[in-house]
């Protein structure tokens, strides 16, 4: 009962929430037989995913008794600066936010988001109009290889799911 009671004050129910919303979107995509219907629940469980991960930042900034509705780590990090403390939890998301399935979540979010750039390839032939050679643009609109699959997104969530476990594990009062 306690430790349920320490997770309530840290406002994890929403982190949870998410992790589950993450879990139901790949069960969901894993058993899509459209390509488009499974790429629609792929996206979807990497935005739960990475709300995730957001929400469990946000349970940060409430343990660290932090008034901020929306902090990053940076914000959570220049705060705790300011007060002389250091948070284990901030710099281990840092160093995985830099190099490991943090980072990859966070690209893959950004591609939900953004198109991916179009391959430009350069047409080498000279032209008698122009001393610049034409440039033709490919544009692939249906492309998404860049896109995890479900696969890849269940293990990224498995791996946030035990980190915040451990990092939860270590959360205590100061």
């Amino acid at each position: 009962m306690a430790g349920k009671t320490r997770v309530a004050k840290y406002q994890a129910d929403r982190t949870n929430q998410k992790l589950y919303f993450c879990r139901l979107s790949c069960q969901a995509a894993g058993s899509a037989n459209d390509k488009q219907l499974y790429q629609a629940h792929c996206e979807t469980a990497i935005f739960h995913l990475h709300g995730a991960l957001l929400a469990f930042i946000q349970e940060l900034g409430h343990f660290y008794s932090l008034n901020m509705t929306s902090p990053t780590l940076l914000d959570i990090e220049q705060a705790l600066t300011e007060r002389t403390q250091v948070s284990p939890e901030i710099q281990r998301l840092q160093q995985l936010q830099q190099q490991g399935f943090v980072a990859n979540i966070d690209r893959a979010y950004q591609r939900c988001l953004y198109a991916v750039p179009p391959d430009i390839v350069v047409d080498e032939t000279p032209s008698s109009s122009s001393a610049s050679p034409d440039l033709i643009v490919n544009v692939v609109t249906l492309s998404n290889q860049w896109l995890p699959d479900e696969a890849t997104i269940r293990e990224w969530r498995q791996q946030l799911l035990e980190l915040i476990e451990q990092l939860r594990a270590g959360m205590v009062e100061f």
